[in-house]
């Protein structure tokens, strides 16, 4: 069984090699992005310091629509007043079901940007890629190609990671050995086996969060189009402009106590309601910005629900810590570093497990008469 799996181990390495590292490496690149934004987009994606109050999110709404006549407002990422991020507003140009991002100024209502395709900025490009390996949108390809491909690759790790333990399972007998005075088949040997036993915890954390967002993707379309209709065509507003927008999410820190709102959603379907996700208080530092939610209807204003995730079981929190684990986002600096280094091991583990089963390969041929 150990030689089999041996044999499956290196060659799904070798097959899935190519396309598997530009994900790894993009996704350790990505751990970054709100310092790249920082360093590449200072005057669009940063605000400079500042006493003065963000301006009422009702306001900033008028000021948002005034600036876009031809689009719609989709969604808001909000931060509270001090933070240095520029709001980002996601909307749908009207005629069309595409959407656009843009930055916002919360304290003036100025438009930092004009709205572009998600993908225009470098990190949201490479988030794309990340996710699709960009073969979502060419002509002649199956829809959802590049989630597909994503979700097999996520599914590809997470066989590497279990496979490799298994082959290896007495691992702490010599785990800190590098034989370096041996010929190089050795050593590669060596440090392909330490380096993905150090790594292991972290490339199955990946695979198992990575590829629960490609299958999410999935199920999500398929909940909204299972009768074969296609997108929403934005065509007109589906809220009420006389909305008073502030007031939804002052509600909504009513239903929640110490509720901290981060994300407003509105509704770009028909029938859809208008969300103001957030975070409840907890002291779980793996838990996401945007796991409980409150609803309302986007004509009347009127409350239709609440979802406190602190109030869920342990599966729904599980959940709602992918987020947060599949990024490095939950404790500061150092761990960001960590999911850095460990997303480009794979690069190290590419070199050497290839250069082992070639030579393997080649000793075998040697003996074959």
């Amino acid at each position: 069984m150990r030689k089999t799996l041996h044999k499956w181990h290196g060659w799904a390495g070798i097959i899935c090699m190519i396309p598997f590292l530009l994900i790894c490496l993009t996704g350790s690149i990505l751990v970054f992005k709100k310092e790249i934004d920082a360093l590449l987009l200072p005057s669009i994606a940063t605000l400079p310091a500042t006493e003065q109050p963000r301006l009422p999110l009702t306001e900033l709404t008028a000021k948002v629509n005034s600036q876009l006549p031809d689009y719609e407002l989709g969604s808001w990422e909000i931060f509270p007043a001090g933070h240095d991020e520029a709001d980002r507003i996601f909307v749908i140009k009207r005629g069309t079901d595409e959407w656009h991002k843009a930055h916002l100024n919360p304290y003036t209502g100025e438009l930092l940007s004009r709205p572009t395709k998600t993908g225009h900025y470098l990190t949201d490009w490479l988030v794309e890629f990340h996710y699709t390996l960009m073969l979502n949108d060419l002509k002649y390809l199956p829809e959802h190609l590049g989630l597909i491909i994503g979700l097999i690759l996520a599914m590809f790790l997470l066989f590497m990671g279990v496979s490799g333990l298994i082959m290896y399972r007495r691992f702490w007998a010599r785990l800190f050995t590098l034989r370096w005075n041996q010929r190089l088949l050795a050593v590669f040997s060596d440090l392909h086996k330490m380096v993905g036993t150090f790594a292991s915890p972290v490339l199955l954390v990946l695979a198992i969060t990575g590829g629960y967002y490609n299958i999410l993707i999935f199920y999500e379309e398929w909940l909204e189009h299972a009768d074969g209709a296609g997108h929403h065509v934005m065509t007109e507003r589906l809220y009420n402009t006389t909305l008073n927008i502030d007031e939804l999410v002052a509600d909504s820190q009513r239903r929640i106590e110490e509720f901290k709102p981060t994300y407003l959603l509105f509704p770009f379907e028909p029938e859809l309601p208008l969300t103001v996700f957030g975070r409840a208080p907890t002291a779980n530092p793996l838990l996401s910005n945007y796991g409980s939610v409150s609803n309302y209807d986007p004509q009347t204003g009127d409350y239709l629900s609440t979802y406190n995730l602190n109030e869920q079981g342990i599966g729904a929190k599980t959940l709602d810590s992918f987020r947060r684990l599949h990024f490095g986002t939950f404790g500061g600096l150092p761990i960001k570093i960590i999911w850095s280094i460990i997303g480009a091991m794979p690069l190290l583990l590419a070199i050497t497990g290839s250069y082992v089963w070639w030579q393997r390969r080649k000793k075998r041929a040697r003996r074959t008469p």
